[in-house]
């Protein structure tokens, strides 16, 4: 784009008063690197009902939030797409872990009060002014012990088993934040505004840009119409597609796969022996092994399962 396009371009985005729309990125200083790339000018309409999809009422403050339906609106127009949503540790796990690494001990879970918190992060891939894109994560840890304080046990029951989805959401809407410059929360009358996005495409009017599109489009149709060779097998060469017919299958001659790996050194202390009867447990008849076999006889005078140990351990018998 010459110069005179980009004054242009620069005019329109200056077109968008702050007190009449929600303009989300700086657009008055964005400009095109070269004649590849040109700015679109997005606007998104949310629904400004508070029983709508797109926002809902934000208690402590008394203003509104934008829901993840709002925020999957706002980043289609900015060209924003999600790269991967995983489950985290939370920062209670992170702590046992760092506690047990120092004192060589595992941390029981079962009677922690965090076992139930999960955490999620969710990476998107936000596009940049001068090409490329970069990646923005954002992670959003539910702590029930919290969330359950500030709820009645009818209004727990329901969020208990959405605590997931509702981390999820909520990490998407921190990332989307972050990339948009969103507010957390906006009044009525500024959501009735519309949202002013701002972002920079390739320039299909480009010959560059076209030649590309179409040598794209061309390789698409290959790879749905033109029959690929066949690939190549261990010890096979690959067949050309030519050689191929309906008529005549292949004839495939076995690969040859490379051994097994060996078992590790000392896996034999854990494995049941196979040179008389199955050791089991005294109290419940599990089959154990050679190595529990020999603790819980020396530590508690019968030879027991882990269960029954710690059965063991919890009624004071030593």
């Amino acid at each position: 784009m010459n110069i005179q396009g980009i004054t242009q371009a620069l005019v329109t985005l200056n077109d968008y008063p702050r007190d009449k729309y929600n303009v989300l990125i700086p657009v008055s200083t964005m400009q095109v690197m070269n004649d590849l790339q040109k700015i679109i000018v997005n606007q998104v309409q949310l629904d400004p009902d508070p029983k709508g999809a797109d926002i809902y009422l934000e208690k402590s403050s008394g203003k509104y939030a934008i829901t993840k339906v709002g925020g999957m609106k706002l980043s289609a127009a900015a060209n924003i797409s999600v790269v991967s949503t995983e489950k985290v540790m939370t920062d209670g796990c992170k702590r046992c872990v760092e506690m047990a690494r120092a004192t060589g001990k595992a941390q029981s879970c079962g009677t922690c009060p965090h076992r139930q918190d999960l955490a999620t992060t969710v990476s998107i891939r936000v596009p940049e002014p001068g090409g490329g894109f970069r990646i923005i994560s954002a992670t959003r840890e539910i702590n029930c012990e919290i969330e359950k304080s500030a709820m009645t046990d009818a209004q727990y029951k329901r969020f208990y088993p959405h605590r997931a989805a509702i981390a999820e959401s909520k990490a998407f809407m921190r990332a989307i934040r972050a990339a948009l410059g969103l507010a957390a929360v906006y009044t009525l009358e500024e959501i009735k505004r519309p949202f002013i996005i701002a972002h920079v495409v390739p320039n299909l009017d480009a010959p560059e840009i076209r030649a590309a599109v179409a040598q794209g489009y061309l390789q698409s149709m290959g790879l749905l119409f033109e029959r690929p060779a066949a690939a190549a097998l261990p010890g096979r060469e690959a067949v050309p597609a030519e050689h191929l017919t309906d008529d005549a299958p292949l004839a495939l001659e076995a690969p040859d796969f490379p051994e097994e790996p060996a078992e590790p050194a000392g896996i034999e202390d854990y494995a049941i022996p196979a040179d008389g009867p199955p050791l089991e447990c005294a109290d419940c008849g599990k089959d154990i092994t050679q190595k529990v076999f020999d603790y819980s006889a020396n530590k508690y005078g019968r030879p027991l399962c882990f269960v029954c140990q710690n059965r063991e351990k919890q009624n004071g018998r030593r």
